[in-house]
């Protein structure tokens, strides 16, 4: 079962490897999707404003590491040419909008600003894909003894509802849901790589600064969890493909 511990310190990795990949230092940052705003509390340590956002129900009732702003997921609630840096961490998948969301980004950065987004890799999306049946025994048993449980990681998206009938029950324990709001499970193989993605921000007025992995091999469910630490799944990611890829944007239209 994954651990909280160890999700935090796959998170803290990466957002130490965002800070000595992007120069952007101090001023005001913005991440979108902030959660329990455990990310945002460590970008308070390097920026002089921090604002955190997510959707109502996405933010956790019994409190949060980071004020956390409730918002409609259309709107930044925020005027242009707000932030010094636009943020988020596997996020973007999960907007079904997202071509569209990239002109809101846009509004709120400032000229000289940037936008910096940590993403899911075609390699992730692999891996998950044939973990998923190094999963599915622990499910079946939880089916079968009456438990509707989730994937033990806490690294993918929630399964989709339950559909009635036997063949939907069985449907959903045999084949991976897409992980993202676009496409299909297969599909994200290519949705998620890095020409894909550098295509979607180049039609929506971004250039491409950088497309860096950030590193670290894990995948979408807790197989291992804490017993593969970071120096190993370092070594993991070198041969098997890092989890996460980081993108690094500026306003095309920016003077």
């Amino acid at each position: 079962m994954l651990t909280r511990a160890h999700l935090d310190a796959l998170r803290r990795y990466e957002i130490d490897r965002v800070l000595a990949l992007v120069s952007a230092s101090r001023g005001a940052v913005l991440e979108i999707g902030a959660a329990g705003g455990f990310q945002a509390a460590l970008l308070a340590g390097h920026f002089d404003r921090v604002a955190a956002i997510d959707l109502p129900q996405s933010i956790p009732a019994g409190g949060t590491a980071f004020p956390v702003q409730p918002y409609d997921g259309q709107r930044l609630p925020f005027p242009d040419r707000s932030f010094d840096v636009v943020f988020s961490s596997n996020v973007l998948e999960h907007i079904p909008h997202v071509e569209a969301f990239q002109a809101e980004i846009r509004r709120v950065l400032k000229p000289s600003g940037r936008a910096v987004h940590v993403l899911p890799s075609a390699s992730w999306r692999l891996w998950t894909t044939l973990t998923h049946y190094l999963d599915l025994p622990a499910r079946v048993l939880a089916r079968l003894g009456g438990r509707n449980e989730p994937p033990s990681g806490a690294l993918v998206a929630a399964p989709a509802p339950a559909k009635p009938g036997l063949a939907a029950r069985l449907g959903n324990l045999l084949f991976e849901y897409r992980h993202g709001e676009r496409g299909t499970t297969l599909g994200e193989l290519y949705l998620f790589s890095r020409p894909a993605w550098r295509a979607l921000f180049r039609r929506n007025g971004f250039v491409v600064e950088r497309a860096v992995p950030l590193g670290l091999f894990y995948t979408g469910y807790s197989l291992c969890d804490s017993a593969l630490g970071i120096p190993a799944r370092r070594t993991l990611a070198s041969i098997l493909g890092s989890a996460t890829v980081l993108y690094v944007l500026r306003d095309d239209s920016a003077a």
